[in-house]
């Protein structure tokens, strides 16, 4: 086949495969989008290209990977979707790295936690060990308006005893302020991905029944502020089983 000759199934050229502004043609017997997103992937994670950079057009990337537009297009939706790229129109537009957003990684975990890809058991534990060394960092990072924060969560969920409804839609959000006390933004990513992927198991019934989660909250808060994880481990650690229960046995009455 020419080497000017385009397939949305790739071709070989005749002088093997030579390349082109980091990229080569497609040559192996699959889609061609999928090895066109996996080169792109490739040049990220090497940093030939870095955020903010816009990659070849869409027409010279179909001479590249000598393969039709078509394809350059499936490959760049794709990555769109992950968000690895984002497209931007008008003169100056076209496919560009895109910064990053770590709401996609805890989008990824909600939806598998959505498909039951996760055990409730595998959860239970990764949470667990999340929020004790969150808490051990809170002990050692957490500021005054850090501590406010958590303290004034305690009290607002005391208050929405009565709301369940409400008070289900903001359970997570302690857990939330006490990864952002230990100030390190992939233990915020990790803690919002978890807590999101057990929130779907909540909302699909009615909330857990469990009394005294703001006095609780208040507690942990002091032994923080105190500089004393371990007790906060424990209650937190006996706390999260407590709710794994709970949902248990609803699920098994539903």
């Amino acid at each position: 086949m020419p080497a000017t000759q385009t397939t949305d199934e790739g071709a070989s050229p005749p002088d093997g495969p030579a390349m082109i502004g980091g990229f080569t043609p497609v040559t192996r017997p699959k889609r061609s989008h999928e090895f066109i997103a996996a080169q792109i992937r490739n040049a990220i994670a090497s940093g030939r290209y870095r955020p903010g950079d816009r990659l070849p057009p869409e027409r010279e990337m179909a001479t590249i990977f000598q393969v039709s537009r078509n394809g350059v297009r499936e490959a760049i939706r794709g990555l769109e979707s992950l968000g690895l790229l984002e497209t931007r129109v008008g003169v100056h537009g076209g496919a560009f790295v895109a910064a990053g957003d770590p709401g996609m990684v805890t989008q990824s975990v909600r939806d598998l936690a959505s498909l039951g890809a996760l055990s409730a058991d595998s959860l239970l534990e990764a949470r667990i060990l999340l929020i004790s060394d969150a808490l051990r960092l809170a002990c050692e990072r957490a500021t005054e308006d850090d501590l406010q924060r958590l303290e004034e969560d305690a009290r607002l969920i005391e208050e929405l005893h009565d709301q369940p409804d409400v008070r289900r839609a903001r359970i997570t959000d302690f857990y939330r302020l006490l990864a952002q006390a230990t100030h390190n933004d992939v233990l915020v990513m990790l803690n919002d991905s978890l807590a999101q992927a057990v929130h779907v198991r909540i909302m699909r019934g009615d909330p857990p029944v469990l009394d005294h989660v703001g006095e609780l909250r208040r507690r942990v808060v002091e032994y923080v502020r105190a500089g004393q994880p371990e007790p906060a481990i424990a209650e937190m650690a006996n706390h999260l089983r407590a709710v794994e229960d709970s949902m248990r046995d609803r699920d098994r009455l539903a």
